[in-house]
């Protein structure tokens, strides 16, 4: 009887541990970002992504659509050359009268690009914790479609949240072109209305 037991136990063993497992999931979310970008040809200055996440797990896959891509620049060649900036005080001043004068005189107006672009990440590592949370470690290539149109390689954390959120942060390299910033999701069946 005793052997019984034990050989029962060694092989429901592995049912029930497949039991344990949880099944691979695919989710949609709408996502929103802010960052910082370095647009070699234009300068730099904050980015606001607006668009979609796809997580699959069964293929270790993250996937983002940016459908808006804002990003607000600082222009410098519309700069008032009556005024300098010190290099060695960051303080703007007068050339005339060699007075310091408001920090905006100094200051070019702002450009604002829209683009959009996509990518698409491995996840090599499932679990990688930052801050004590559990995230999906990402690498990935992505193509930005205007302002400037580039080839980049991402990196990134996702953390994905029980609640029906997520977010995370990423870093994208192309030939003109640096992002670092964060993003914040919302399940897409959340932002329509349901549960």
């Amino acid at each position: 009887m005793h052997k019984a037991l034990l050989l029962a136990f060694f092989l429901l063993q592995p049912v029930f541990l497949r039991a344990q497992e949880p099944l691979p999931r695919t989710r949609l979310y709408g996502s929103a970002g802010l960052g910082f970008v370095n647009l070699e040809d234009r300068g730099i200055g904050i980015d606001v992504p607006l668009g979609f996440v796809l997580l699959v797990d069964r293929y270790r896959l993250i996937g983002a659509a940016n459908i808006v891509d804002l990003a607000l620049l600082q222009k410098q060649e519309d700069r008032d050359p009556r005024y300098f900036r010190d290099p060695y005080t960051t303080v703007c001043f007068d050339a005339q009268t060699r007075f310091p004068v408001s920090d905006l005189r100094c200051a070019g107006s702002t450009d604002a690009l829209l683009s959009l672009g996509a990518d698409l990440s491995y996840v090599p590592v499932e679990t990688s914790f930052f801050g004590g949370k559990p995230g999906k470690l990402g690498l990935g290539l992505g193509w930005r479609l205007q302002h400037p149109r580039t080839i980049y390689g991402t990196v990134g954390l996702f953390f994905d949240a029980p609640g029906g959120g997520g977010g995370g942060f990423r870093v994208a390299l192309g030939r003109d072109y640096v992002f670092f910033g964060v993003n914040w999701a919302l399940r897409a069946r959340r932002l329509l209305g349901g549960r």
